[in-house]
């Protein structure tokens, strides 16, 4: 049985609680000392107070007898339950309970904790890898090279499948691995249109990395160092893999449904290592990239509102710099908001009039493409990674820090909240490295975790937020005729030449790749002949054909050519990671934001010790020529439009990709490279004072949170985001940490309460809301007031509610004010009927077997609009008529508006509506009398057309809760109330209710 590696709902991928230490050091030497199984001691400032999650679970190793038999491995699923069920206790988690949700994230490990111990023959016998009781590797190395060997078969040991899927997709050869279907297809197609490295130009990033990061490290630089500890990390995987080969039970199962000649994987090189890097690279890493929509988006509203009111429309749409946008830092860091970005008439601005071909479209073919869908083949293996399109980067992080002076402990809170998709097995790896010069537990890629990506050190911890800022502009190169080299001529729409500063001599980069993908049992789709066409220019990859207007010409053919700041340096990042494993590097904030400005993806970076919090907003980012505006398709034809400084830059030597086979077994036509990327006069960045980077040190607010939203004022939006208005989520964690430091000192529990809330909210409600009630105000016909007051009640009190969903540890309680539901109860759910869109849950009773809907009665029944229930389930039996004409009777002295909302609600007359939609709830249809949970029958009566059996913990409809609805006319029937309150309102059964903040509905 092959386990599947799919997406799955899993709530985060990666967070963290940390408040650094329980007293504050004067350094790292004041912390305890761990003595390792190998090598010197090295300090632990954690004590206990770092704490992280990984769900699903660090393992993801299952080989063919665990399959066979179906024995889950122990470390695959046990950290999803954790994080999971945070979401029903917050916002009331406990300080003591922080452990049921969070394990320990130190770097001691109890001896009691060990469940693996592995050693190694000469020349590694100075490692030693310790699994602890969720998996996680600790690896101790007497050397360097013994800790990153070690690191990489742990890497290879819990996630081998998934780094072969990830370097096979790094090189578009995903196909050709696991066999045909549309989200290998999809995969392949888009990582071939960024990146599309041949094998050889992999290998010579790696190679290049001395030359490119030349700043001492010890007696060699951190381009070389980086080459040592890849190095040997591969010598890691690879010793696994030839441990696999011969043990079956280190062999993962899902090697055994690949096509021929994948079933056994291959030895690991260091250009695997830059395949998977350009993954992440193109996903998390990038902003911009858009151009090309955006005009189009513009010159649609300017022929239809003309060229100035067009414009308008465009820029209130574009919001690229939106004064009341959410920012996570208060100071102004102007960036990419001159005046050229206001206009449309630049000379550098490129007229393009149409699109005959882009993107997947153009850069790939296949003989015969997999189904979008089908409901004879399903993938067994999906990977489904968000998509790699330039620009498109997902957006799901988040973080929130606490600075010291706010904190009640005297020392920083950071609550992280990392997150790349969801994934089984996770996609990240966790582990924990000791060395000289390594001392770091966290998360990172698997195939590139030759250093803790996102996680601490011995006396500090970091993290991010995908930044999104623009260093991707699109180009169009104008296609010309070389016959007249000096004189431009329009070429042919699929020529090879294009006109570069006064002159058609410059030529395309060309290479067509084929991939064969054959059917097998992880992808059960019909064989696929697929082909990458790779065309470039000196600004990057080619994505598509079109015509543009240029004066006397006319429609001329274009080229549309992306050029993104990383291209051909997809390990930029790693000397910030270098630096950030190193506590002989990293001894404060400021040496945190040295080394952050060395990253050359665009992310949101944040840094907590103790003593100070630090955020740096990081990116190689483009000086753009004034001559273009950076939020149109720009002219690829002139050193004036250029960014500023840009210079090709020569390969060392020519990169010669030979015709036929590559490593993976796919062929090529072959192809030279002579350009190797480029440069430019990039935005300084360095971590100083005065670096134009957004970043601070303890900033005034004395917080920061950040969930994707815009660094600084005055820092624009990348093109490709139209999202940076004055509405955003960031709003949503900002709001309660506020709110949190307004009452008192902040504690970790608070700040994870206050994550974990803001996680379900609606900002429709919550911000949209409040202003529309202002506006309306009090008057309106009857209904509309009723509505007004439902959604009144949805986004209080003070404006922290709105929520999607009510968690089920919010306590319930009937205010007759707002009728807010708060119950302390453990409560369990059950589905909604079609109709119902909200959960009532029940109640788990003392008595065993038995179970209480939400006010302490064993039965109840739906009508199938209203949402109406309680049937009694004890004393005289009655009918569904005079039961509801009772329960009537018994409210209008209190309600006397009672019946006209019923009527008004359900369109019916109110014992009409009552006692022909009543209907009892059950195990299975009502055909007559049956069973209640608790063996106590309900009313007899016949089935209705279009009634359904409803189980015990019903849901409610929506208009339950107008006024206090259908629900509250039992509230003040003392016999059905469990526990009642000097006002009648519903109390649970230990001490008061707590304050709930939303009514349970979601408005549409």
């Amino acid at each position: 049985m092959l386990r599947p590696l799919v997406r799955v709902v899993i709530p985060a991928l990666l967070a963290g609680v940390l408040s650094l230490p329980a007293s504050p050091p004067v350094g790292a030497a004041a912390c305890p000392m761990v003595q390792p199984p190998v090598g010197d001691p090295f300090p632990d400032c954690s004590s206990q107070q770092v704490l992280n999650i990984l769900p699903p679970g660090n393992n993801g190793l299952t080989n063919a007898a665990d399959a066979a038999t179906g024995t889950p491995e122990p470390h695959a699923t046990d950290q999803q339950g954790m994080y999971a069920n945070l979401k029903d206790v917050a916002p009331n988690l406990q300080a003591a309970d922080l452990r049921q949700y969070y394990k320990d994230a130190g770097f001691t490990v109890a001896a009691r904790d060990i469940e693996r111990r592995s050693t190694f023959p000469a020349p590694h016998d100075g490692t030693v890898i310790l699994w602890d009781n969720f998996g996680v590797p600790h690896v101790y190395g007497k050397t360097r090279a013994d800790t990153e060997f070690g690191a990489g078969y742990a890497a290879a040991r819990d996630r081998l499948f998934v780094m072969d899927v990830l370097r096979h997709i790094g090189r578009s050869r995903l196909s050709q691995f696991i066999g045909p279907s549309p989200f290998a297809f999809q995969e392949d197609c888009t990582i071939a249109q960024v990146a599309g490295y041949s094998e050889q130009e992999l290998t010579y990033q790696a190679n290049l990395l001395p030359q490119r990061y030349p700043t001492p490290f010890g007696s060699i630089t951190e381009g070389q160092q980086v080459v040592d500890d890849g190095t040997n990390y591969v010598a890691g995987v690879d010793a696994y893999i030839d441990a696999a080969k011969l043990d079956p039970t280190l062999m993962p199962v899902e090697y055994a449904a690949l096509p021929a000649g994948q079933t056994v994987p291959q030895h690991w090189i260091p250009a695997d290592i830059v395949a998977v890097a350009a993954i992440v690279q193109s996903i998390f890493a990038v902003g911009g990239g858009d151009e090309v929509d955006s005009w189009f988006l513009y010159k649609a509203l300017a022929d239809k509102f003309g060229p100035s009111k067009g414009f308008q429309i465009w820029h209130d749409l574009r919001l690229q710099n939106d004064a009341g946008a959410p920012t996570t830092l208060v100071q102004p860091f102007p960036y990419m908001n001159a005046a050229n970005a206001d206009s449309t008439t630049l000379p550098g601005i490129a007229d393009l009039s149409s699109r005959l071909t882009d993107g997947a479209h153009y850069v790939c073919g296949s003989q015969s493409p997999p189904p979008a869908s089908s409901s004879t083949a399903v993938p067994k293996i999906s990977l489904g990674l968000p998509t790699l399109v330039p620009g498109h980067m997902p957006a799901m992080s988040n973080a929130l820090l606490v600075d010291a002076a706010h904190s009640a402990s005297g020392q920083p809170i950071a609550v992280f909240g990392p997150q790349v998709g969801y994934f089984i097995p996770e996609i990240l790896h966790e582990e924990d490295l000791h060395g000289p010069g390594l001392h770091a537990r966290g998360a990172a890629f698997p195939g590139t975790d030759i250093y803790v990506e996102l996680g601490h050190g011995t006396h500090y911890a970091w993290s991010a937020t995908s930044a999104g800022s623009d260093l991707i502009d699109q180009r169009l190169e104008l296609i010309c005729d070389p016959g007249t080299p000096t004189t431009y001529t329009p070429g042919p729409a699929n020529g090879q030449f294009y006109w570069y500063d006064g002159s058609c001599s410059r030529q395309m980069y060309e290479r067509t790749d084929t991939e064969q993908a054959l059917t097998s049992g992880a992808a059960p789709y019909p064989p696929q002949l697929i082909t990458f066409h790779i065309e470039r220019t000196i600004h990057g990859p080619v994505v598509g054909r079109g015509t543009a207007q240029l004066g006397p010409y006319g429609a001329v053919p274009v080229a549309i050519a992306v050029q993104r700041s990383t291209w051909f340096d997809e390990l930029g990042a790693a000397p910030a990671f270098l630096e950030w494993n190193d506590p002989d590097i990293i001894h404060g904030a400021n040496d945190f934001l040295g080394a952050a400005a060395k990253e050359t993806g665009t992310f949101n970076w944040f840094y907590a010790d103790a003593h100070d919090i630090a955020y740096y907003s990081s990116g190689r980012l483009p000086q753009r020529s004034t001559m273009v505006n950076p939020n149109f398709i720009s002219w690829g034809t002139a050193p004036g439009y250029e960014w500023q400084g840009f210079q090709v830059t020569s390969c060392n030597a020519a990169v010669v990709t030979p015709p036929g086979p590559d490593s993976t077994g796919a062929s090529t036509t072959g192809a030279t490279t002579t350009s190797c990327g480029f440069a430019a006069n990039w935005l300084i960045a360095d971590g100083a004072t005065a670096d134009p980077h957004p970043h601070a040190i303890n900033p005034p607010s004395g917080f920061l949170t950040n969930w994707n939203n815009k660094p600084a004022p005055e820092w624009s939006a990348a093109d490709s985001n139209f999202g940076f208005g004055s509405i955003y989520r960031v709003m949503s964690l900002t709001d309660r940490v506020r709110a949190t430091l307004a009452s008192g000192p902040a504690t970790p529990v608070a700040i994870v309460n206050d994550m974990e809330d803001a996680g379900s909210v609606d900002l429709d409600g919550s911000k949209l809301v409040p202003p529309m009630l202002a506006v309306l105000g009090p008057g309106g016909k009857p209904e509309e007031r009723r509505v007004l007051g439902i959604l009144a009640g949805w986004v209080q009190p003070d404006d922290l509610g709105a929520h999607r969903a009510v968690h089920r540890a919010r306590r319930r309680q009937c205010d007759p004010q707002r009728h807010l539901r708060t119950d302390g109860r453990r409560r369990s759910t059950r589905r909604c009927l079609p109709g119902h869109r909200q959960q009532r849950p029940v109640e788990a009773d003392d008595q065993p077997g038995r179970q209480r809907d939400s006010h302490g009665r064993r039965g109840s029944c739906h009508h199938p609009r209203t949402g109406f229930a309680r049937l009694p389930d004890r004393g005289p039996r009655r009918s569904a008529e005079a039961h509801v004409a009772g329960a009537q009777r018994r409210q209008r002295g209190a309600r006397p508006d009672i019946d006209r909302a019923l009527q008004w609600n359900t369109g019916h007359a109110p014992l009409d509506a009552f006692g022909a939609g009543l209907r009892c709830a059950g195990r299975e249809p009502l055909t007559g009398r049956v069973l209640h949970a608790g063996r106590r029958r309900c009313l007899a009566r016949r089935e209705l057309p279009g009634h359904r059996h409803q189980r015990p913990g019903e849901c409610n409809s929506p208009v339950e809760h107008q006024r206090g609805g259908l629900e509250r006319l039992h509230v003040r029937a003392p016999h059905r109330l469990r526990q009642r309150g000097e006002h009648g309102e519903l109390r649970g059964p230990r001490g008061p209710p707590a304050v709930h903040r939303a009514p349970q509905i979601e408005p549409r």
